[in-house]
């Protein structure tokens, strides 16, 4: 008979063993877990390469790695002319002209106010623009005052902030010579199934000349494209197409926004008309000192435009205009201009951001229609007449623009909902692998990735990086300037997580923010032209957003994204998409979370975008000060579980697509970039590279292995260069934000002085990357060896 108190007394001890055993194992554990962490952030150091001390006294062969490395970037910072893509400022802002090339012409004389052909430089626009801005501000809102900004007007036309002039090559030629639709579509995948897209120019009635705003049909090529046929083309069709749109129907934007490091200028615009076909220039001249009518009896008749020298009287005449309290609705300008080095960057976010409903869809279509009734009653009866009451009831024009999209969205399901966004399908040859996804139709002017007549791969890589980084940099610009909440997701969130900037094997860049957001977004800003800091760039950014955004359940399969910031300069743009309720089912691995909520009877916050990514509201909130690309911006709170959800090995593979990520340089480089550094024998099977054995000789790497490899390459070293100090900066960013592992997200920060402090130092620096225009037009030419 088995004894029952020996088996209890065995019981109990074997469990007090046990319990002892464990505690003092996870104890144990959860002190060396602390040392690590305790360790993690000890190895923090605040220096980056280029602060090593370099000795006068000896040669370059004599010095440590590490004051090599120092001598290097020196050399780099020195000597502008070789490392000419390191100097990022604008080389050459000056551009003489001739002044009666842009006025009215005499009777019998051609100059570009008459002559068909186009005449494209962003520095003659820009500089004209602002003198006239500047000009109307001093008489109309000295004080540059908000409630005025409907008195600056300017006229508009794309050809004066887009390259046409590929048009010119039908423009030159005899009117019965151009090249009409049929030659659009005769390279295509398939036939268009909107052949109404384009018509003959010969064909336009006069009436729709007039619409077109042109003086004849002699302006025009051969076609007159109305919208995107959607088919796929070669790449100069497609160019053509959208620089044609462009010239005859693209609508012009509601407003100009002027970004400043200080604040913002903004313009209404008024009307279609080209810079040549107003008095702007005369005005210019005038304020120059200069009488346009006797220019013919001056010495020179030439004149030198400087938009940088035109943006500092303008900021010498009239401040910038900060963000207003009133409309910093998160304190995101407040916060991260402070000064307390020790207060924490971060925002957090209200529950309700992300409830943007059909029921507050419906509250601000009566708001407009109540302020619309009594608006037509003061101007349809006499005896109510009241100039503040229309004053204070009238919708500007970006208000009347967000009343249209939303009585059109709520009129349409979003089962039939037609496509909103069209981009530049390519047909793909041996030259072209480019299928044009990630370009906007209106405003394509070449692919990032297809070799094109006069530029090189290099150069096209070169090219791509400065359209990514000036996208980025000018959208968290214009963000932070107005206090638009938005945060990095997707690819470029994954990119952020390996070194702080973005991969050089992608061109996608995702923008999140909350759906409330996202209408805030549209109804004060859709259709403006975002202008960058004139003192950095020519840059020219649109805001487009979709009519459908206000629809956050599951559309048709095309409108899964809210809106764009385009690069009205080469058609790339950031993807927008607001994060919201809807009455969409949640993946089943939400139901744990779903059933804690509800068990706690609290309300489930879990959102989708349209593209039905789904996300609750801890993994986002509260918002982290970072960088991207020497870019201040913020990225999410539970980093790790998004990344690792979304990328199966994206956080933990040092190889793609043959890049390979080099931590002792923090860049991804390519594979023949490397293989130099090591015996073949190490990382080859046979004739083949094995990828995971060069990953772990390239994670294995020495300091003079990084010696070695900036001294072997000029580009590598420039990239180096630019990125050390930010890449730098994540690294200790990210002992902070996450475990030793770096695969766990730290979500409590908000005591911690020490990150505080390290946030303080994201500021906007100078750009890292050239200008656009300045390294198309100017630099590659320049240096194209």
């Amino acid at each position: 008979m088995i004894n029952t108190k020996f088996v209890k007394f065995t019981f109990l001890i074997v469990l007090f063993i046990n319990v002892v055993f464990f505690t003092k194992y996870y104890s144990r554990q959860e002190a060396k877990l602390h040392e690590q962490a305790i360790q993690h952030v000890a190895s923090i150091n605040y220096h980056t390469d280029d602060e090593v001390k370099v000795p006068d006294d000896k040669v370059y062969s004599e010095m440590e790695a590490n004051q090599k490395i120092s001598h290097l970037l020196e050399q780099v910072k020195n000597d502008k002319e070789k490392y000419w893509l390191a100097n990022t400022e604008i080389s050459e802002p000056n551009l003489k002209i001739k002044m009666k090339d842009f006025l009215t012409p005499d009777e019998g004389e051609l100059n570009w106010a008459n002559k068909p052909t186009l005449f494209y430089d962003p520095r003659f626009t820009l500089s004209v623009y602002l003198n006239e801005i500047k000009g109307q501000l001093q008489t109309k809102n000295p004080k540059n005052e908000k409630s005025k900004d409907h008195l600056v007007t300017v006229p508009f036309a794309w050809s004066d902030w887009v390259d046409l002039t590929m048009l010119n090559e039908e423009l030159e030629k005899e009117e019965s010579e151009r090249l009409d639709c049929g030659w659009l579509q005769s390279d295509i995948n398939k036939p268009t199934k909107h052949p109404e897209f384009c018509k003959n120019t010969r064909d336009l009635t006069n009436e729709e000349l007039r619409e077109i705003g042109l003086p004849s049909k002699s302006f025009l090529p051969g076609f007159a494209v109305k919208s995107s046929p959607m088919n796929k083309a070669p790449p100069k069709q497609v160019m053509m197409q959208g620089k044609a749109h462009l010239l005859a129907y693209q609508e012009n934007p509601l407003s100009i926004i002027f970004l400043t490091k200080n604040g913002t200028y903004e313009a209404q615009v008024s009307g279609k008309k080209r810079l040549v076909h107003t008095d702007m220039f005369e005005h210019f001249l005038e304020r120059k000192h200069i009488n346009a009518n006797h220019i013919d009896d001056m010495e020179d008749q030439t004149i030198t435009v400087n938009p940088i020298d035109e943006f500092k009287d303008l900021q010498s005449a009239i401040k910038p205009r900060p963000l207003d309290l009133n409309d910093d609705m998160y304190r995101m300008f407040s916060i991260t201009r402070q000064k307390d080095k020790n207060a924490s960057r971060e925002i957090y976010l209200d529950t309700e951001a992300f409830n943007y409903n059909q029921e507050q869809v419906d509250a601000q279509i009566e708001e407009y229609e109540t302020r619309l009734n009594i608006l037509d009653d003061l101007m349809t009866n006499e005896l109510r007449y009241d100039a503040h009451q229309i004053e204070t009831n009238i919708l500007n024009r970006h208000e009347m623009n967000h009343y249209k999209g939303l009585k059109y969205s709520n009129s349409i399901s979003p089962q039939d909902e037609p496509t909103y966004y069209k981009l530049a399908t390519l047909k793909k040859d041996k030259n072209n692998r480019d299928a044009g996804w990630h370009y906007e139709w209106r405003f394509f002017n070449g692919a990032l990735r297809y070799l094109k007549e006069g530029y090189t791969m290099k150069q096209l890589e070169i090219r791509e990086q400065i359209i990514l980084d000036r996208l980025l940099r000018n959208w968290f610009r214009f963000a932070e300037e107005k206090g638009i909440i938005s945060w990095i997701a997707h690819g470029p969130l994954l990119s952020w997580y390996w070194d702080g900037l973005m991969f050089p094997f992608d061109i996608d860049i995702d923008i999140q923010m909350p759906s409330a957001e996202l209408n805030r977004l549209s109804q004060n800003y859709n259709m403006t032209l975002v202008v960058e800091d004139i003192s950095e760039g020519y840059g020219k950014y649109l805001i487009d957003c979709a009519t459908f955004l206000h629809h956050r359940d599951r559309g048709a399969k095309d409108n899964v994204i809210d809106a764009r910031f385009i690069d009205i300069d080469s058609g790339t743009y950031i993807d927008i998409t607001g994060l919201g309720k809807n009455n969409e089912k949640a993946p089943a691995e939400y139901d744990t979370y779903i059933r804690n909520r509800q068990s706690k009877g609290e309300e489930v916050q879990l959102y989708m975008d349209r593209r039905k990514h789904w996300l609750n509201f801890e993994k986002i909130n509260p918002l982290r000060y970072s960088m991207i690309s020497g870019v201040p911006a913020y990225v999410p709170n539970d980093i790790m579980v998004m990344l690792n959800y979304e990328y199966d090995k994206g956080t933990t593979s040092y190889f793609f697509d043959g890049y390979y990520y080099v931590p002792q340089v923090r860049l991804w480089l390519k594979e023949e970039q490397l293989t130099f550094l090591f015996e073949e024998s190490a990382y080859k099977d046979g004739d083949k590279i094995n990828p995971d054995k060069l990953a772990e000789l390239i994670k294995k790497m020495t300091i003079d292995h990084k010696v070695r490899l900036l001294e072997s390459s000029n580009d590598i070293l420039i990239e180096y260069y630019l990125t050390q100090k930010y890449t730098a900066y994540h690294e200790i960013e990210k002992k902070f934000l996450l475990n030793p592992s770096l695969q766990h997200s730290i979500l409590d920060l908000k005591d911690k002085t020490e990150y505080h402090q390290l946030t303080s130092k994201f500021h906007m620096d100078k750009p890292l990357r050239k200008s656009l225009f300045d390294y198309e037009y100017i630099e590659r030419v320049k240096h194209n060896d």
